[in-house]
């Protein structure tokens, strides 16, 4: 089977594409209906990984939903209709009058228009390689500790559900068709995590394997 990774130079589609063998990366603008048509053709199925979930106001739903509808576009152009996982998110549970749980809720209807398609609501996710200052408290949190830096820690209460990343990789890989599945992970606290990544440290192995990659890298950039 020939399977296509959109998104895959990214945190998931990066841990993704090592657990797939001969997995073929689209290198391109997902926006660019020639360049979709071109890999739609070379692909039996397609993870749609790919999609901005931070940007200025209107630049996600701008750029997502072109960029989903155009794999669905490509698909009925050529009459070839490759299996599409799709990655979406709990925001459209959690928060869905955001501008990211409102296109992610959009998304999943176009997915719905090709044959074959499995959608994943999925949780944060956290693991190796994961942006700190970004999007993620998990990594933030391990960049400070690795830097011998202060956490910055607004309401310690705060309560959020996560999953690992080869835990998500796991599901990933065993799809159901035609089915929306909501992915469960473990619920911590800020103040939960940072104790676990400090006086904890070693209670919770996935954690300490996130800051063990910080702490090897050090990165003089959080963002590199």
């Amino acid at each position: 089977m020939r399977i296509g990774i959109t998104g895959a130079f990214g945190f998931i589609g990066s841990h993704l594409k090592k657990r797939i063998i001969n997995g073929r990366a689209f290198d391109g603008d997902l926006k660019d209906i020639r360049k979709v048509r071109e890999f739609i053709l070379k692909c039996d199925r397609i993870y749609h990984l790919a999609g901005k979930n931070r940007e200025k106001f209107g630049g996600i739903l701008r750029n997502n939903i072109v960029a989903t509808a155009n794999l669905i576009l490509a698909m009925t152009v050529e009459n070839k209709f490759p299996e599409i996982i799709f990655a979406s998110s709990k925001q459209v549970i959690w928060n869905s009058n955001s501008e990211y749980g409102l296109t992610k809720t959009l998304e999943e209807e176009i997915v719905k228009k090709a044959k074959k398609w499995c959608i994943y609501r999925i949780p944060n996710v956290y693991g190796p390689g994961s942006r700190p200052f970004y999007n993620s408290v998990v990594a933030t949190f391990c960049y400070q500790v690795s830097k011998g830096s202060p956490l910055t820690i607004n309401d310690p209460d705060t309560k959020r559900e996560f999953i690992y990343i080869d835990d998500l990789i796991d599901e990933l890989l065993k799809p159901k068709f035609n089915v929306c599945k909501e992915l469960h992970g473990e619920v911590m606290s800020v103040a939960e995590i940072a104790s676990y990544l400090t006086d904890r440290l070693g209670y919770h192995k996935n954690l300490q394997k996130c800051l063990e990659y910080y702490k090897k890298r050090i990165p003089d950039v959080p963002n590199s």
